[in-house]
């Protein structure tokens, strides 16, 4: 399957992505777990597992002062359906950043927009 990646910039998304993606970023600082699960538009493959990314996640971002810019890159797949990866920075730069991934059916209006992963990136050394 062929696909192709846009640029880092929350104004790769459409309306309705972005509208959500930032919905989703705004239940995290209160760990508001039941309008978390509301967002995702189909349900979780694991909802234990979901619910214990959402718990560590927002105990991380409870800690990020100011705005989330987040960077986001968007993989569009032949068949218009999107792949969203938003990466959101803590305060300290040597903390890993967490990563919000959604799945989306297309840039319409009308889009089924489902929650992937929401997790703070490991890294191996």
């Amino acid at each position: 399957m062929r696909e192709r990646t846009e640029v880092k910039t929350v104004d790769t998304l459409s309306p309705l992505e972005k509208q959500r993606l930032f919905e989703i970023l705004a239940t995290a600082r209160p760990a508001d777990w039941e309008r978390f699960v509301f967002l995702t538009d189909q349900p979780f493959s694991n909802t234990a597992s979901m619910k214990e990314q959402f718990e560590d996640t927002s105990r991380l971002m409870k800690g990020i002062s100011g705005e989330m810019r987040p960077d986001v890159v968007v993989k569009i797949h032949e068949d218009g359906s999107r792949l969203i990866f938003a990466k959101i920075a803590l305060d300290d730069p040597a903390d890993n950043p967490i990563l919000l991934t959604l799945h989306s059916t297309s840039e319409r209006a009308d889009a089924v927009i489902s929650i992937w992963t929401f997790y703070q990136e490991m890294t191996f050394s």
